[in-house]
Parts: structure tokens; C-alpha cells; sequence
């Protein structure tokens, strides 16, 4: 299939809203504006060791949860932030520090959905997730973690688990 961002052949990922045919591939999808979500709860469990003399590794197996598909969204149908209001135009993001080009709330625009005071730019918060894991990530703001880290999930940001 044809990408629905960049108008190659070879687009894997599918919308998963119910009639939309839009897919993607997996490297366009953030530039597009889509959203992919990966609920994985635990990644490997370790199984029991073997009770053999000769063998007393642990062997690592895969989660039955991982077996369900993830969920990917084209642009049209993609998770949007819900919020009372929009960033004022000079707006900074709290992590770089650098105006939000956008002053209404967009893809790349977002805020914590906590203390809703905290204003970034997706790719900011992105990046400071993937720096942090699901053990460290929170809001540079107000600090929250558990409430951040769910609001940020709803809407595309991926946190890797360590």
C-alpha cells in the first residue's frame, strides 16, 4: 500500500479507525502526524530455571500481551490533547525553551494534562521520555508522574519500560 505522508509504496502500519484504509510506514509516522500506541505491560517474564544438573540458565519468554497488535492511528484519527485553553503567543516550551510556533493546541503542541501549565513541544517531550523510561518520566513542572505518564500514553507519546 501507498503512505499516506510520504506517497511511497510499502506502508505496513493501518489505521485502526473502523472504514479508514490510510496506512503508513513506521519512520513517517511522527513527521505526519500519526500516532502509534504500544501497550505492553511486561516485556519478558523470566521463566522458572530448569532443574537439570546440566542446564541451570533462565531462559526468557515472551508475555502473552505481546501478542496483541498495536494500535496506529493516520492523521485524521489520531488521539488529540482535550484542553480548556490554548498557549498565549509567547509561549515557551519548559524544556528547550524556544517559542511554540503554534498557538492553538496541534500535534506537535502539547501540555500536562496535570497542572496544565506546562507547555511543550511533542518532539521535547518525546525525547525526554525515551531519556527517562516509565521509571523517571514526569512533568518538568509539577513533577506528577502515575496521572503524566497515562495522559501522555493516550496520546502518542511512547515510554519505554526501565
Amino acid at each position: 500500500q501507498d503512505c499516506c505522508v510520504c506517497g511511497k509504496r510499502g506502508a505496513a502500519v493501518l489505521c485502526r479507525e473502523m472504514g479508514c484504509e490510510r496506512s503508513f510506514h513506521l519512520p513517517c509516522a511522527a513527521k505526519g502526524g500519526c500516532v502509534t500506541h504500544y501497550h505492553i505491560r511486561n516485556r519478558y517474564l523470566l521463566s522458572p530455571p530448569r532443574q537439570h544438573h546440566r542446564a541451570r540458565t533462565q531462559h526468557l519468554s515472551p508475555h502473552p500481551s505481546l501478542l496483541s497488535s498495536p494500535s496506529a492511528f493516520c492523521s485524521q484519527h489520531s488521539p488529540v490533547q482535550v484542553v480548556e485553553a490554548a498557549p498565549e503567543r509567547d509561549t515557551t516550551c519548559i524544556i528547550c525553551l524556544d517559542t511554540l510556533e503554534d498557538h492553538q493546541m496541534s500535534f506537535r503542541t502539547l501540555v500536562c494534562p496535570v497542572c496544565k501549565n506546562a507547555w511543550f513541544h511533542r518532539g521535547c517531550i518525546q525525547d525526554q521520555a525515551l531519556r527517562d523510561g516509565t521509571t523517571n518520566f514526569r512533568c518538568p513542572h509539577c513533577r506528577d508522574k502515575t496521572a503524566f505518564q497515562g495522559g501522555m500514553l493516550a496520546i502518542g507519546v511512547h515510554i519505554p519500560f526501565r
